[in-house]
């Protein structure tokens, strides 16, 4: 136990150390909206021309300066006279609700784009509504905007009227599958489709895109589709020293995290196999999956406040055709195995649980078996770490049992020290027959308790990144598993019962060392403060199985 404390408190300290030597980027400003009600009409965007500008024929710009926010210099060039006002340059924004199970998905025909990711099941930090994975940045653009790096088509993308072919869709297991489309139509011939298309038993959403530009035949246009700026849910989250927020990529079978105050370049480009790219936090993603007519992904900083993540099409003569997938929602293990596409990377549980990854996936399926039984997550932790002790009972029964044997030569041992003080090499020849006589290993204590080190890092780290404790109840004052216990009761609890556990364990070390050692749930006690609830809870269950387990041994059994 004191080798297996000291390595845990080295893991802790190191991992403090480094959140304070390289801190995750900051969250983007999140700010409040007023949710439209269902198919409602809103008002233009403030600051919004009236009129969209007509788009360059003969690979031009137009002469009209550049809408707000953009910047750089038009070029002044002659271009096609600007048509009348068109359908798609006054018709107003309308907000198109996809219902599945407990999400709601808000899709605007201003952009095409997806304005809303509300998940019903799990509350925002104000407790006054569903949490949002859209964060809603004043002056950036939304997910699934379409982007081409020239301003006035740009403009047109992200501001044009993409007629929807419905107002709702509801899609639930007897109406299992839909599809919805929006349609661009520009005076100049530039055309846009984008089908997305819902299925019940299914996780992705899979979006085609056909865009035809017959008067930029000389552009070559390089059309891509983005995430971000970011993913809501995560303002909430206090940064901790494990998972990882922010824009991550799986291509070549590598995952690669991008912290975007370290970017060099305004761009960075991934080419190859690319499984997809994304936005993640601690429990929720966001992932582009190429499908055919992609070429690349990037991840693209414009400001500190926007970050974006996202495909490039294969474009020819200024025209494209591609479909991507879109995955957006928790990072739960089966869900994420079953979507496929290597999905289950977004999960990465830190250099060191990665290391025990392959443990770690058992203990979730583990932990949802037993919720399936008692429908509460403390009680599945409680069953889970029973479990857990029973098979680990003959190795730290070995160990007890060893432990017990070294106590009872301990006198022996300081006579064999006191009668050849300074002959090393006697004093070890005695001792290997004093353990022979016994039948005692002075490793055997310590050994069976390095064994069981990788069960509970790989246990501490299911815990930590499960999705299902968040907002999950256990009993009386915890109401959430994945927040801290408020009245501190479990780890000073978790305290109490590791101090009774060292008082109960044989110990060989001088007595300066035992003070020392003594210590050891104090600290603990106050790196557990911040833990989250559930898992104090298994660690306090552990230590009272432990403190039975060591009674019988030292009390009950006999030799």
């Amino acid at each position: 136990m004191i080798a297996f404390g000291l390595s845990l408190t080295v893991f802790i300290i190191w991992g403090v150390f480094l959140a304070k030597v390289s801190p995750p980027p900051p969250q983007e400003a999140i700010g409040e909206i007023e949710q439209p009600a269902q198919g409602q009409r809103t008002a233009p965007l403030p600051g919004t021309p009236p009129k969209l500008p007509s788009l360059p024929q003969q690979s031009t710009l137009p002469s009209s300066p550049l809408p707000s926010g953009e910047t750089g210099q038009a070029e002044t060039v002659q271009s096609a006279p600007t048509p009348a006002t068109s359908a798609q340059e006054t018709s107003a924004e309308i907000l198109v609700n996809v219902t599945k199970g407990q999400t709601t998905m808000i899709f605007s025909s201003r952009g095409g784009v997806l304005k809303h990711v509300e998940m019903h099941q799990y509350t925002n930090l104000a407790g006054d509504g569903p949490i949002d994975l859209i964060p809603q940045v004043v002056g950036a653009k939304f997910p699934l905007t379409l982007e081409t790096g020239n301003a006035a088509v740009d403009y047109v993308l992200a501001n044009g009227h993409f007629e929807p072919s419905r107002q709702s869709i509801e899609i639930s297991k007897s109406h299992p599958s839909d599809d919805l489309v929006f349609l661009l139509r520009h005076p100049s011939g530039f055309e846009v489709t984008r089908t997305l298309h819902f299925e019940w038993d299914n996780a992705l959403i899979s979006i085609e895109t056909d865009i035809k530009a017959p008067n930029m035949v000389a552009d070559n246009l390089q059309y891509s589709v983005i995430w971000g700026p970011g993913l809501g849910g995560a303002v909430e989250m206090k940064a901790d020293f494990i998972s990882f927020n922010g824009p991550t990529t799986f291509a070549n079978n590598e995952r690669e995290e991008t912290r975007p105050e370290d970017m060099e370049d305004p761009s960075i480009t991934y080419r190859g196999d690319i499984q997809w790219t994304s936005f993640q936090n601690k429990y929720f993603a966001a992932a582009l999956i190429p499908d055919k007519g992609i070429k690349s992904s990037k991840v693209v900083k414009k400001n500190d406040d926007e970050v974006y993540v996202g495909l490039n099409f294969e474009s020819v003569q200024s025209s494209a055709s591609a479909t991507h997938l879109l995955y957006v929602g928790t990072k739960n293990l089966e869900t994420l195995e079953k979507a496929g596409h290597k999905l289950f990377r977004l999960i990465d549980y830190g250099w060191l649980g990665n290391k025990f990854a392959f443990l770690v996936k058992p203990m979730l399926k583990a932990l949802g078996f037993f919720y399936d039984i008692v429908g509460n997550y403390g009680w599945a932790i409680i069953f889970l770490t029973i479990v857990i002790k029973m098979i680990l009972f003959p190795l730290t029964h070995k160990s007890f049992k060893s432990m017990k044997g070294m106590q009872k030569i301990a006198p022996y041992i300081k006579v064999i020290q006191e009668r050849h003080k300074g002959d090393r090499q006697k004093i070890n020849e005695e001792m290997i027959g004093l353990y022979k006589k016994y039948k005692v290993n002075p490793l055997g204590g310590c050994l069976p308790m390095i064994l069981q080190i990788p069960v509970f890092i790989s246990l501490y780290h299911a815990l930590f990144f499960s999705i299902e404790l968040r907002g999950a109840p256990f009993m009386l004052w915890i109401q959430d598993l994945s927040a801290q216990d408020p009245y501190y009761v479990t780890p000073v609890l978790m305290g109490a019962t590791m101090f009774l556990q060292q008082k109960l364990t044989p110990s060989t070390a001088d007595p300066v060392q035992q003070k020392i050692f003594m210590f050891m749930p104090i600290l603990f006690t106050f790196l557990f403060i911040t833990f989250p609830a559930g898992l104090v809870l298994y660690w306090t269950v552990n230590n009272i199985l432990t403190i039975a387990q060591q009674y019988y041994i030292y009390h009950v059994a006999k030799d």
